[in-house]
């Protein structure tokens, strides 16, 4: 009878302390399966002919990868399974090719996971093991679903053995064939043990034929170096295949994350629009409530003629407004599809921006306000169509003219900035309150202390202003005093 040698307790164990002193990867039980699964489509693709040495948790995620190769062995290869007492007997499909072989207790090898491949010229070995349980006394684990079977316990695998989803699995993966055989030499340990419990005429044969089965590789035969070729091909054909998958997910959760924001401006551009239209319905209406109840009050045979050319020229006084508004809100209407179908092309500023002026001298001159500009000619040209900068420079002088009282001054400076040109339009008016200035840009938003002859406008045009500039890439800031005056910065690129 053949002397039995007690096994290792952890084949991690038995690698730790061997000479080869392998190397070991931490990986979780989801890497440990895509390992697996890759280690079997390599010996299927290059069709190699090889026996199996196997410990795995039961199901069919971990046993239908070996189940499938089995298949495909010839008559004298064979997929040896090393399972717990009482295990569930193979599957009729793959028993031909399936020897089971039933470990002594449940602590033999307990944590262990193994694939051993031994084939005539070419052996392979990915052997991974489980950190321990948490003590008995502390909480129960979390449970890694992929490894569990219709056992009873919650995450117990046909081992026996409860895995966290948590932890990582320590691998060991290797082609050496002196590793190998030293590995296969601690395995027929574990075969003697189980014949002298189990007299079965497959162990029996497993046992006599062990050469047969597990035959020494030569590891400078050129079979074998053509298969370390394709392996080492096959680990770099996985990890473009990997990195391409990584890339291709990265692309769709950009893509995901773009179409979120797209779908988060959207939604803010409809609630802007239903503002913008509530808030134009209002608008309209206040003049219109004004008009008719002034029509009421004329109807009154007791309406003086005092207080009929009041109430006369209320109505004319809305009628105004509305107009203003309904010019304003088509204006506004026109710019934004106007805006898409226009080319931003480069423009001088010395051509455009005194003609405007000059077209609003006369008006400033009525009025006893001295308008100026000072636009020097080799300033170097901007991004702005000058059907823009003409509407930009008519809604800043109407906005300082109306608002500069007889006396006053209205200056239309440029000059270069840090990275583009800047316009000034300063004057000398009632300006504006710190507490109104981050309102001017909102629709329909109306200045104060407006001058009792002026007719109240849309509050649109610096709204325009605003969108105008922020088309082509500029800006505009404005800064003012009660009493002092006001000063508005249009910053725009240069071409």
């Amino acid at each position: 009878m053949e002397h039995l040698y007690p096994s290792p307790p952890s084949l991690q164990q038995y690698l730790r302390n061997s000479l080869a002193e392998p190397e070991y990867i931490q990986v979780t039980t989801k890497g440990f399966k895509e390992i697996l699964r890759s280690t079997v489509e390599f010996l299927e693709t290059y069709q190699i002919q090889a026996n199996l040495f196997v410990k795995l948790p039961s199901g069919a995620t971990w046993q239908g990868d070996i189940c499938r190769y089995g298949q495909t062995l010839e008559a004298e290869y064979r997929v040896v399974c090393f399972v717990r007492p009482g295990a569930p007997p193979p599957s009729p499909e793959t028993s031909g090719q399936q020897l089971l072989l039933s470990l002594p207790d449940d602590q033999t090898w307990r944590g262990d996971y193994f694939l051993i491949v031994q084939g005539a010229a070419f052996a392979a070995l990915l052997v991974a093991h489980r950190p321990p349980a948490l003590a008995a006394d502390g909480p129960p684990p979390e449970v890694d679903r992929s490894l569990e079977t219709g056992d009873p316990g919650p995450g117990l695998g046909q081992n026996g053995d409860r895995i966290q989803s948590t932890q990582a699995l320590s691998v060991c993966c290797s082609i050496h064939p002196g590793l190998v055989a030293n590995v296969m030499g601690a395995i027929r340990q574990q075969v003697l043990a189980v014949a002298s419990a189990d007299g079965s005429a497959a162990v029996t044969d497993l046992l006599n034929h062990w050469s047969t089965y597990c035959p020494p590789v030569d590891s400078s035969s050129p079979t074998f170096l053509a298969l370390v070729d394709r392996w080492i091909r096959w680990q770099f054909r996985t990890q473009e295949l990997l990195r391409q998958s990584v890339s291709t997910y990265r692309r769709q959760a950009s893509g995901l994350s773009s179409l979120s924001s797209q779908n988060e401006v959207l939604i803010k551009t409809l609630r802007l629009k239903d503002e913008f239209l509530n808030t134009i319905g209002q608008e309209l209406r206040t003049p219109l409530t004004t008009i008719k109840t002034a029509l009421t009050l004329l109807d009154s045979s007791q309406v003086k003629p005092g207080q009929r050319q009041r109430y006369m020229d209320m109505i004319s006084h809305e009628c105004d407004r509305q107009s203003a508004l309904i010019s304003g809100v088509l204006n506004l209407l026109q710019m934004e599809t106007d805006v898409s179908k226009t080319p931003l092309a480069a423009v001088n500023l010395a051509e455009v921006v005194p003609p405007v002026v000059s077209t609003y001298q006369p008006l400033a001159a009525e009025r006893g306000i001295m308008l100026a500009y000072t636009i020097p000619s080799q300033l170097p040209p901007v991004t702005c169509p000058d059907s823009w900068l003409r509407q930009i420079m008519i809604h800043l002088l109407n906005n300082s003219l109306k608002y500069t009282a007889s006396g006053g001054e209205v200056w239309v400076t440029a000059q270069a900035g840090e990275d583009g040109v800047e316009i000034d339009v300063r004057d000398t008016g009632s300006g504006i309150a710190a507490s109104d200035l981050p309102n001017i840009f909102n629709y329909f938003y109306r200045g104060r202390n407006l001058p009792a002859q002026m007719t109240e406008g849309a509050g649109l045009g610096l709204s325009i202003v605003q969108q105008l500039l922020m088309f082509c890439g500029g800006a505009i800031e404005v800064k003012s005093q009660p009493g002092q005056g006001t000063i508005a910065t249009v910053k725009l690129p240069l071409h």
